[in-house]
């Protein structure tokens, strides 16, 4: 029977890792983590520790705490708060309700067997490309009343020019625009992917069984593409609701109050009156409606998805 003898400088118990291999996954995350903490976790208690307190950066005084001061001024005394929460909820309501309508009908026909398919839905998807800022200054200059592209086509065919982003009835409908037109194809692509997932099965059996179009759609595609449509619209729920570049390059917020949204208003009290702790509150509270629109979205979806559990006597 032969022994076999370990060579020298060797232990038997296996080769000994070095620290950095056992500390490895540590040492590379901790990059991510300093930026993460700087970013994202430092000023997100930071602020949250300010909405707490009274200061304003132009007063040579430091921070004083005044408990829920700032939250019950923004609910119960700042009527401009409420105006921005209802212009806010109308402006949600009626962008995300016009991208979906349209994205749906525009996902529908970019879903049919067309020439140069691919052509147009790079065409389509352009809008959302650009950046905010870029569309407001481009849609700025074609709302101008008297160098505007837009009114120089209603004077073609005889209709007087618009002030459009100076007047209080046309703001917020001009505002309204841009976004539909920049988002409308970001819940078409959403939609469109969820159409083209659909088994095409059921449609053949649909048609066998006498199944109109108008029934299809109703009884087989909008069930399917639930969770795409929930998706989308949690999506743009939330980017709508915190609308600013937009809005701040072509109107600021104005004619009067039209336009101004819960994040102008959030702005313009940090910004520009310089009470930093009510605007730390303005932004809590908006932190808190989404989350709340989220946490409702993610029930209906995880709701949707739970199987139907057998019914016992």
């Amino acid at each position: 029977m032969r022994i076999k003898i370990p060579p020298p400088h060797s232990d038997p118990r296996g080769p000994q890792r070095g620290w950095f291999e056992v500390n490895a996954p540590a040492v590379l995350l901790m990059p991510t983590i300093f930026v993460l903490f700087a970013l994202t976790i430092f000023p997100f208690f930071y602020s949250l520790a300010l909405s707490f307190h009274k200061w304003n950066m132009m007063e040579n005084v430091g921070w004083k705490f005044i408990g829920l001061h700032n939250y019950g001024r923004m609910l119960f005394q700042d009527s401009l708060f409420w105006s921005a929460v209802r212009v806010s909820i109308s402006y949600l309501a009626v962008t995300v309700t016009a991208q979906f309508t349209l994205g749906l009908v525009v996902a529908l026909l970019l879903n049919r067997d067309l020439r140069a398919t691919g052509v147009i839905r790079t065409i389509v998807v352009l809008p959302m490309m650009a950046t905010p800022v870029a569309v407001g200054l481009i849609w700025r200059f074609m709302y101008n009343t008297d160098l505007g592209m837009i009114n120089y086509l209603l004077s073609v065919i005889g209709i007087n020019r618009l002030d459009w982003l100076g007047s209080v009835k046309t703001g917020f409908w001009a505002v309204v625009i841009v976004d539909v037109w920049q988002w409308t194809p970001f819940m078409s692509l959403i939609l469109l992917a969820a159409l083209q997932a659909l088994p095409h099965d059921l449609y053949e059996a649909a048609s066998i069984e006498g199944a109109r179009w108008l029934q299809a759609f109703r009884l087989i595609t909008l069930p399917l593409i639930r969770p795409a449509v929930l998706v989308a619209l949690l999506i743009r729920i939330m980017d709508s609701f915190k609308t600013f570049d937009l809005i701040f390059v072509l109107t600021g917020g104005g004619p009067g109050a039209t336009t101004q949204v819960l994040s102008m208003y959030t702005y313009k009290v940090g910004f520009r009156q310089f009470e930093m702790g009510q605007a730390s509150a303005l932004s809590f509270f908006m932190l808190i409606i989404v989350l709340v629109i989220a946490n409702i979205f993610l029930k209906m979806m995880n709701g949707r998805e739970k199987p139907i559990g057998k019914s016992g006597a």
